[in-house]
């Protein structure tokens, strides 16, 4: 086998159902207030004028033109992402994204800036590329960016909704991460997994829009808004790198499917989507409140959150070192933060999923915790 393929010994771990449980493991949609109904009526009239081209190879594998100008138009005005329509590359979710950008922009044994703790995903993508990952600390202003190794060729974050803290790159760090980028000529990959989840105001702008022709890649997905069996997502790229993009793209699948491409151009031309975004902030706002207010009514100070009112997930440190325990007997699923260490990790730190449980639900599970 290949070094890469001999390299990929873990399979990625999958998050148990256990009946009869209250899940905080799980982050996802609440795919219970997805409007399908509405989604099944754009498939119908989509297959019903029944274009033939939606049925044959893609003109590009960049993706649905209508689709990559939707998109260009809603990063613009919801991110305040700087970019042309050409500049949008359609992908099979953002996990594709990242792996485009391992496979066109790192060598064996290059050097990467990583969050500690980060996201498992990619690390596992950068690690199966040869990748050599340098711990990067964060704090509650983000990632730390005078930790930065100077020899890093990438620097990979999170900066809206860091995962798994929850903390926002604060606009200092973000310049300054820019700063090092041109000065290194290095590549900063931007992950902005959930940014539409904002519940103190609106998104922040994104890092790729701060400054004129920044180093960086943009990637963003529409798993977290909508739902994950969709798999699109995008990357937006600078102009240098369009060809090359393109050519890996069309290398790894041709394209994405154009049917749902095209369904969701119209989503996105109609306005449901900004609709549902609205409608799930709130949602998901209140379902985040009643965590917070839950952890503070049975554990008070011995439990202390991480991170801005934002995102799907809510880190928390507790004082008590029986909680594992404690959510095995009561059937509480929890996710130890330990795994998104590259570090040692600390103790008593979970990631806590509100976004797909009901209030109820969520007061439930915690009133078991603290028994």
């Amino acid at each position: 086998m290949s070094r890469f393929g001999a390299g990929l010994r873990d399979d990625f771990p999958r998050r148990p159902h256990r009946a009869g449980h209250i899940d905080f493991s799980y982050w996802g949609a609440d795919l219970a207030q997805f409007p399908f109904a509405l989604w099944r009526k754009l498939l119908l009239r989509r297959m019903r004028k029944f274009d033939e081209a939606l049925f044959d190879y893609a003109d590009s594998a960049r993706g649905f033109e209508p689709l990559r100008r939707e998109v260009a138009a809603y990063v613009a005005r919801s991110r305040a992402v700087r970019c042309t329509p050409e500049q949008v590359i359609v992908v099979n979710g953002s996990q594709q994204a990242l792996e485009l950008c391992a496979r066109l922009l790192l060598e064996t044994g290059d050097a990467v800036a990583f969050e500690d703790p980060g996201y498992l995903g990619t690390r596992r993508i950068f690690n199966a590329y040869g990748a050599q990952l340098i711990p990067t600390r964060v704090d509650g202003e983000g990632v730390v960016v005078s930790g930065i190794d100077m020899d890093a060729r990438m620097a990979y974050v999170t900066p809206s909704h860091q995962f798994p803290t929850g903390v926002a790159l604060s606009l200092a760090r973000r310049l300054a991460l820019i700063e090092w980028a041109r000065r290194e000529r290095a590549v900063i990959i931007e992950d902005d997994y959930d940014s539409e989840y904002r519940y103190s105001g609106p998104p922040l702008p994104a890092m790729q829009g701060l400054t004129p022709d920044a180093p960086v890649v943009y990637c963003g997905t529409f798993s977290k808004v909508m739902f994950p069996a969709l798999r699109i997502g995008y990357v937006i790229v600078p102009p240098s790198l369009i060809d090359a993009f393109t050519r890996a793209k069309w290398l790894t699948d041709r394209h994405t499917p154009l049917l749902e491409q095209a369904v969701l151009s119209d989503f996105m031309s109609e306005g449901h989507l900004d609709r549902h975004i609205r409608r799930m902030r709130r949602h998901y706002g209140r379902r985040r409140e009643v965590l917070m207010e839950a952890l503070d009514r049975h554990f008070g100070a011995t439990a202390q959150t991480s991170g801005d009112a934002a995102g799907m997930h809510l880190l928390v440190r507790f004082n008590d070192s029986s909680v594992s325990e404690r959510a095995s007997v009561a059937k509480v699923q929890l996710a130890n933060v330990g795994t998104y260490y590259l570090t040692k990790p600390p103790r008593n730190e979970f990631v806590f999923g509100f976004s797909a449980l009901g209030e109820r639900t969520i007061r439930e599970g915690i009133k078991r915790l603290a028994r």
